[in-house]
């Protein structure tokens, strides 16, 4: 079963990343992958986020930035854990007799990045950002939703990580998010809607 499952992994990984990189449009993914893998970390993530509700919604900036922050760190602590404790390694490395061969191809993007691909950390820090977003601003959901799934389908297409990685790194941003709108609903029922950390 698990056999299967990788292969799986390893079939859509090159569908999505020979597929997209063969478009017509592969120049303008370059770009644009390229430029969400460099804001889509936790940090670009985080400063992006607080500068825009600094200027959109500052009431709301003032109730949440901790939370944000804590969202993003919670998520961050178990994704190193586990990136470390498994250490899979990242498509080059793993395809890397295939590569010399020339029996494989992966389309790179940025850095060509070797390691500690399980899971994704763009992915979890783009999950756990855009989730709580999600759960703020409900009407804007399918824009988070869509924000989500660019972001993991861009560290498959620059040849950063299988969807495995993606989809684990989404799944945790995604529970450390609502696990933090939790705590943060339940300490504004504790102490009033308008106090802060």
């Amino acid at each position: 079963m698990l056999g299967y499952l990788e292969r799986l992994d390893h079939t859509l990984f090159f569908a999505i990343n020979n597929g997209l990189s063969a478009s017509p449009l592969a120049p303008v993914l370059d770009s644009v992958f390229w430029l969400l893998g460099t804001l889509g970390n936790g940090t670009g993530m985080l400063c992006w986020t607080l500068t825009v509700l600094w200027f959109f919604d500052r009431k709301a900036l003032k109730t949440h930035w901790v939370w944000l922050i804590l969202n993003v760190i919670i998520g961050a602590v178990i994704m190193q854990s586990l990136k470390y404790g498994i250490a899979r390694p990242r498509p080059l490395t793993a395809f890397a007799p295939l590569l010399a061969a020339e029996e494989r191809m992966i389309h790179v993007v940025g850095e060509a990045l070797q390691y500690r691909s399980f899971p994704s950390g763009h992915a979890q820090a783009t999950a756990s950002v855009f989730t709580y977003l999600c759960c703020l601003y409900p009407r804007y959901a399918v824009w988070w939703i869509m924000g989500i799934v660019l972001a993991g389908l861009g560290r498959i297409y620059v040849g950063a990580h299988f969807p495995a990685d993606v989809l684990a790194g989404t799944c945790l941003g995604c529970l450390s998010a609502l696990a933090t709108m939790a705590l943060q609903r339940r300490w504004a029922r504790r102490h009033g809607s308008g106090v802060t950390l």
